[in-house]
């Protein structure tokens, strides 16, 4: 009751008041999607230490991207049996009476694998250019409209409705590239493509010989979203099922990516799409859809928790308005937290103790010997912020230990309780510590139940996966 009523008194103490619905709708502060307690920052403060002379655009020819001979060739100790047997350990410890995985749960794995990561066209399609349709949308001239003419304003209100139908968001950041964010995108990427800031085209282009990819400068706004989870499987992971989610998502978003070029396009504007041009989470922190976390490679929401799954950036010149960054209190409760770490079969995330630092996290490199800085090695983290980093050379396979298990995952008004817990950790941090004990009691964020459960109950057969809960 103490407790309650501390959580309480924080939350009227700095609840917003409003008189009528006019006031609500005409605030600058007001947002539909968004609790009380999620604080916006300033544009540029992500509420992590970044140091400029260091964070700059990466050339990142040479690293491995999921391709198991290059990731040995950088890491001997690489051992992709070690970690599936790591990863059933983890999962007889978590259920020590799940009787393991069945057929029924290989085949929808394998399945999912097979039309997701393992399809050459959906896999294909995920980066930019990927498929050519046979039938483009046409440009507005072509059918005698003028081009679209909305605001910013109306336009992101515009983005969000047609990207629900689609299946990305339903958080969606939008910010501007600027001397800073550009930093993120990356100078050369994996497949030693040079990415480069066009100021004389109005639509990308690349070329295969030197291997270039030509953005237009005025695709300054940047769109962040991702494809929701299908969480009620990704509660139940490390397992064979629990993985599998990882898979489909990446179709899903391969299709949703085509249909967004093809929108933008029919609108009277243009598009690049951005999956391999910048580090996953970084235009997300940017942008506000979440804050950095102690998984390090995942952006974590004060809605969402940790299943948002396939990130979707979009570089595009259809005027829109930004979106601050936010203060939820995440990136505090994390340091107290360590949940994701206990979770992970292979110890890739830093365990609770280890706080926000500068250096990597990556078994035997330091970013005294990056390549990029005179060093004789190509990095597996990305050096210039004092935060967490995962481990790129344990984390070797779609485990999503970590993801479902955090705390954050909690289904959005689904429990008072915890949606009590989520605003009095954002205004009152003091009782982080208590909440993780209550977490790892009550499991509010991960599922008890075994990977077997899922087959049983038709309560968490929901569509596409996703509890409704969490889109919105």
């Amino acid at each position: 009751l103490g407790l309650a009523g501390a959580g309480l008194g924080a939350v009227s103490a700095v609840t917003p008041v409003f008189r009528d619905l006019d006031e609500l709708t005409s605030s600058v502060t007001a947002h539909p999607k968004r609790a009380w307690y999620v604080k916006e920052r300033e544009f540029g403060d992500i509420g992590i230490e970044i140091d400029w002379n260091i964070l700059k655009r990466r050339d990142t020819r040479g690293y491995s991207y999921w391709n198991p001979m290059i990731w040995k060739q950088h890491y001997p100790a690489y051992d992709m049996e070690a970690f599936n047997k790591a990863l059933d350990n983890k999962t007889k410890e978590l259920w020590p009476d799940y009787a393991g995985p069945t057929t029924r749960d290989y085949s929808l794995k394998n399945a999912m694998y097979s039309v997701g990561l393992g399809c050459p066209h959906y896999l294909y399609n995920v980066e930019q250019f990927g498929v050519t349709l046979p039938h483009p949308a046409p440009r507005p001239e072509a059918i005698g409209m003028p081009n679209w003419a909305g605001t910013p304003e109306e336009n992101f209100q515009m983005i969000r409705a047609a990207f629900s139908l689609i299946g990305l968001g339903p958080s969606i950041g939008i910010t501007e590239l600027d001397d800073k964010s550009r930093r993120f995108v990356r100078e050369y990427n994996n497949c030693g493509q040079h990415i480069i800031f066009d100021d004389n085209i109005t639509e990308t282009y690349r070329t295969a010989n030197p291997p270039t990819i030509h953005i237009p400068s005025s695709h300054r706004y940047v769109i962040a979203t991702h494809n929701m989870g299908a969480d009620e499987i990704l509660r139940r992971a490390p397992s064979t099922i629990g993985a599998c989610t990882e898979s489909i998502s990446y179709a899903r978003v391969a299709y949703a990516k085509s249909f967004v070029e093809q929108f933008i396009r029919g609108l009277g504007y243009n598009v690049v799409y951005g999956h391999s041009l910048q580090a996953a989470p970084a235009m997300d922190f940017w942008s506000g859809v979440g804050e950095h976390a102690r998984m390090g490679q995942v952006c974590v929401t004060p809605e969402n928790g940790a299943m948002m799954r396939t990130h979707a950036i979009f570089f595009t010149d259809l005027p829109l308005s930004p979106t601050k960054p936010i203060d939820a209190g995440i990136t505090k409760f994390c340091e107290t937290c360590g949940i994701c770490a206990e979770s992970c079969p292979v110890g890739a995330v830093p365990a609770k103790g280890v706080n926000r630092n500068w250096d990597s996290n990556c078994d035997g490199q330091s970013f005294d010997n990056d390549i990029e800085s005179g060093g004789t090695e190509v990095m597996y983290n990305v050096p210039g912020y004092k935060g967490w980093r995962v481990d790129g050379f344990r984390c070797l396979a779609d485990c999503n230990g970590c993801k479902g298990s955090c705390p954050f995952n909690a289904i959005p008004n689904g429990s008072f309780i915890h949606s009590l817990v989520k605003a009095t950790t954002s205004t009152t941090p003091l009782f982080n510590g208590f909440f993780t004990q209550m977490e790892k009691s009550l499991h509010y964020g991960k599922q008890d139940k075994d990977p077997e459960s899922w087959w049983h109950e038709p309560n968490a057969w929901h569509v596409y996966g996703s509890n409704p809960g969490l889109l919105g």
